[in-house]
């Protein structure tokens, strides 16, 4: 009798679990890809004449997104306007899988100091095989977003 709760229980916290790792694994990622574009975007730093590309970036993301396939993350370049912080222009929007070969330079403008870089992962969770008659509106796979507003240092 206490069998079934108990493997359901034991698949709930493995299901968590890996959640939280690619939760915080896209984290890392987008972290270590933002603190790249810190030190390498700047027209003075190694991308001289601003030469930075997507693909560079989306390098960094691949590598550090251990684990996490790259056809299903959704990527976002944006740089962010000097005056107010808040006005955003997008620059790239790709697959990290599609990003790796797009040669936009980014950030596309040596006047825009700050940039952001958005990345979502839509979770498959396997917690859908046990909603019983159809009602799988419970176990939703959801979105994980990663976030990173930084500004460009060298």
């Amino acid at each position: 009798m206490t069998g079934v709760p108990l493997i359901f229980i034991w698949i709930s916290i493995v299901q968590m679990s890996l959640g939280m790792w690619n939760y915080h694994t896209m984290q890392y990622a987008t972290k270590l890809a933002g603190e790249y574009v810190q030190v390498h975007g700047g027209t003075d730093g190694y991308c001289k004449s601003n030469t930075c590309q997507v693909q560079n970036v989306a390098t960094v993301l691949a590598t550090a997104a251990v684990g996490l396939q790259p056809s299903l993350l959704n990527v976002s370049f944006y740089t962010i306007s000097s005056s107010d912080h808040l006005t955003q222009t997008l620059v790239a929007s790709c697959l990290l899988s599609a990003c790796e070969s797009n040669t936009t330079n980014f950030p596309n403008e040596a006047s825009n100091s700050e940039f952001a870089i958005k990345m979502e992962y839509q979770f498959n969770n396997a917690l859908v095989m046990y909603a019983l008659s159809g009602r799988t509106q419970k176990f939703q796979n959801p979105w994980f977003p990663s976030y990173t507003h930084q500004v460009i240092v060298y």
